[in-house]
């Protein structure tokens, strides 16, 4: 299988995406390529450059859906986020995508401290980013339930 290779494109302020590329001792490594994120990598790219341009108007939007979304009740069984990202995850590891889930969340991580700042944490902003990138790298694994309900309020904000 061919895949074609390519860098996340740090934005033009690219100080809080150090982690990227960095290891454990500190010292530098390559870029987390497409490679690196499995057979969707283009495509979780493409929502990782995105998110890395979110707008302050956005951050809002994707945090006021995420709410609604992840409301304590769900309208159908086994649809809540908890549920579809513990199915993700399972589903993605045991296809040995382990490594790609890491690079993930390590990109996830970078670019919220990035885009969100101080208030990174205290925001459900990293985990809807997150879980819209979980989507797209088991898209081919799980359920059509599943990647609606990961993905759905980043595709509600950015009509993707």
């Amino acid at each position: 299988m061919r895949v074609k290779v390519r860098a996340v494109e740090p934005p033009a302020d690219d100080a809080g995406l150090e982690e990227l590329g960095e290891g454990s001792s500190g010292a530098r490594r390559r870029p987390v390529t497409a490679a690196d994120l499995g057979p969707n990598g283009s495509d979780v790219l493409d929502l990782l450059q995105r998110a890395s341009r979110l707008t302050p108007a956005e951050r809002r939007s994707l945090e006021k859906e995420a709410g609604w979304r992840w409301w304590l009740t769900t309208p159908l069984p086994g649809t809540s986020m908890p549920a579809a990202r513990a199915r993700a995850l399972v589903v993605g590891r045991a296809d040995g995508r382990s490594a790609a889930i890491g690079a993930l969340e390590a990109a996830v991580r970078a670019i919220v401290v990035q885009v969100a700042g101080a208030n990174a944490g205290r925001s459900r902003l990293p985990a809807c980013i997150s879980n819209a990138g979980l989507a797209l790298l088991v898209r081919d694994l799980v359920e059509p339930e599943v990647f609606a309900t990961l993905s759905g309020p980043w595709r509600e904000v950015m009509r993707d």
